[in-house]
Parts: structure tokens; sequence; C-alpha cells
């Protein structure tokens, strides 16, 4: 395990650091957790992989056809957003 560094702060409006701490309460995880999980999820470098999520209509769930042409609609979209130059 890597050893940690305090050498890193954040200056954000009273409301976003309640807003903040509220989440970070309701998930059982400090502030500081939080905001490391959400850097690692959302900071991309052109050495990483670019995350992205799909989120599958249960629906959808053995019906092949549908979900086929579902995927092929979000597949397209994908391709469309990442292929910009304004999308980064």
């Amino acid at each position: 395990m890597s050893k940690k560094s305090n050498i890193m702060s954040l200056s954000i409006e009273p409301d976003m650091q309640d807003k903040l701490k509220r989440y970070a309460k309701s998930k059982d995880v400090s502030v500081s957790k939080l905001i490391r999980d959400l850097v690692d999820k959302y900071l991309v470098t052109e050495d990483e992989v670019i995350p992205v999520i799909l989120k599958i209509p249960n629906k959808l769930r053995g019906d092949t056809e549908n979900l086929q042409k579902w995927f092929d609609t979000k597949s397209a979209a994908i391709v469309k957003i990442l292929s910009s130059q304004d999308s980064v």
C-alpha cells in the first residue's frame, strides 16, 4: 500500500462542501475517499481508458432482437460523442 501525502487542498463553495459531506455520510465513507473515488472514476488521461457506463433496461433481458437494437443505438451515440473534437 502506498504512503499518503497531505499536499492537496480543494477550494469549494460551502453549499458544495455540505453536499459532499451529506453524500459521503450516506455512503458511510469519508469525504476524502469520496473525492478520490470521483477523481478515479472521472479523471481520464491519454494513457488511461474512458469509462462508459451503460444502464441496460431490465425489460430487455432475454429479448435478443430489442437488446441488439438498443445496444446498436447506444454504441452509435458513444462513437459519435467520442469522435467529436469537443467531446473532451
